[in-house]
């Protein structure tokens, strides 16, 4: 859900006492725009490392693909940036090309930084955090923090 926890369920996860919905049933056909796939961690590593990398698509679209990356905020130029399926955060010189997902029962960030090599997947049982963001997201910045000298939080 994208609206933020009750408080009950806020009580609950900040004591470390609520359990996840059992979401393993739910087909994700629904979801047009999911795939209906069902991959590890290591697939979406696998898979942005060659999206990114120029491994999936001929170079002439490859270039379409990453022009087509505006910010999203127009008054923050150097701030996060989409374009078709993908965003883009720069942090100094580093940049990370990623994409994310949810479904009830879970919340993903994949992403690959192609000049420094990093692959970061991140997988949530939790949608959003209580903070009301996605949840992996809130864990992806506070791991760039931990990987990159210049990071997106300062």
């Amino acid at each position: 859900m994208d609206a933020p926890y009750p408080a009950d369920l806020q009580a609950a996860a900040q004591a470390g006492t609520l359990k996840p919905n059992d979401d393993t049933g739910q087909n994700p056909s629904y979801a047009s725009a999911a795939g209906g796939v069902i991959s590890t961690a290591d697939n979406l590593a696998t898979w942005m490392r060659a999206l990114v990398g120029g491994k999936v698509l001929n170079a002439d679209y490859q270039r379409r693909w990453l022009d087509s990356l505006t910010p999203q905020d127009p008054s923050k130029s150097l701030g996060q940036k989409y374009g078709y399926g993908i965003s883009q955060i720069t942090f100094g010189p580093n940049s990370l090309y990623f994409h994310g997902g949810e479904m009830p029962g879970y919340n993903s960030f994949m992403g690959y930084d192609s000049v420094n090599d990093v692959t970061l997947v991140v997988w949530t049982s939790l949608t959003l955090s209580l903070d009301g963001k996605p949840t992996a997201n809130s864990i992806m910045l506070r791991m760039l923090d931990q990987i990159y000298a210049v990071s997106p939080l300062q």
